[in-house]
């Protein structure tokens, strides 16, 4: 399941599990909390983050990606944003970038959220929603601040918690 090489998710036993994993971000995407119609949480992180921990930066961007495009099928939650996808597609290779081949440590994870909600969060999700819907930047920006503070400890936690599940089940290559 683990090979080496730029492009070895293209095994049939690794693309099964990224299939897997994208029908699950569309699942969690109907599952979502809005709490104004720019600022909603959940958890389609879980998804992303295990294809990169599992298969690595690439693998983890297009399982975003694809999740995303999935998720909107499945909510309809407004117009399709092409400019999300390529968030989740980064987000992606934020957390393989991070955790892929690495020890999973409270350390390394936390340094993975804060830096994939920083750049997805809260600068590229507020750029394509302004784009988008015509809204200020900096006032969709001061909005998701709070996101921020809701997700990296939600992420860390959710994340740390899944590494005995990763570890056990030999789920993750060696590092």
């Amino acid at each position: 399941m683990h090979k080496k090489g730029f492009l070895s998710f293209f095994d049939t036993k690794t693309m099964v599990y990224m299939s897997m994993l994208i029908a699950l971000y569309g699942c969690l995407s109907a599952f979502t909390i809005y709490i104004t119609p720019a600022l909603r949480f959940n958890f389609t992180f879980i998804p992303v983050a295990m294809a990169s921990i599992m298969f690595g930066p690439l693998a983890g961007g297009i399982t975003g990606a694809f999740g995303d495009v999935v998720g909107w099928l499945i909510t309809h939650p407004g117009a399709y944003i092409p400019g999300l996808s390529i968030s989740a597609f980064v987000s992606g290779v934020i957390y393989g970038l991070f955790l892929y081949k690495k020890e999973l440590t409270k350390k390394r994870i936390i340094l993975a959220a804060i830096i994939m909600v920083i750049v997805v969060e809260l600068l590229l999700n507020a750029l394509f929603l302004s784009l988008a819907f015509g809204d200020a930047f900096f006032v969709l920006l001061s909005q998701r601040l709070i996101k921020f503070l809701i997700l990296v400890p939600l992420q860390t936690l959710v994340l740390y918690s899944m590494r005995f599940i990763i570890d056990r089940l030999k789920l993750a290559p060696k590092h």
